[in-house]
């Protein structure tokens, strides 16, 4: 298959989340499609050869990989805690504005973890050249 497929699938499978989910709401196989379109965007882009670094890193540096994803979804989770504290409770939006207001914190507070989580991905990766 070539490369271009693969981001083709990738966009179909977000798309169809996208869809899905303003459709019927939130499902759990969200958690499986996502990594799906993850791995056909990387396949497209060539970074899934990069994996093979993975073999290189010591254990204290997948520890290290490991506390930072954790930290990464700990925020994530107080942000999105803490804006439904403000969406509902201090500002009593409703309708669709609070739809609004909910899909641009949701992508807001995921750039948080882009920074802290990539950055020591980077980091690790890079001492392993």
């Amino acid at each position: 298959m070539s490369k271009k497929t693969f981001n083709i699938i990738g966009c179909i499978i977000l798309l169809g989340m996208g869809i899905s989910w303003i459709w019927i709401g939130y499902s759990s196989w969200y958690l499986l499609s996502l990594p799906m379109a993850y791995i056909s965007f990387s396949i497209n882009d060539g970074s899934i050869k990069k994996l093979g670094k993975i073999k290189q890193i010591s254990i204290l540096q997948a520890i290290l990989i490991l506390f930072a994803f954790v930290v990464s979804v700990a925020i994530v989770f107080g942000l999105i805690q803490l804006v439904n504290y403000l969406i509902n409770d201090v500002f009593h939006l409703t309708g669709g504005i609070k739809t609004l207001s909910v899909i641009i914190a949701i992508i807001l507070s995921l750039y948080p973890v882009k920074f802290i989580f990539g950055s020591v991905v980077y980091k690790v990766m890079d001492a392993t050249r």
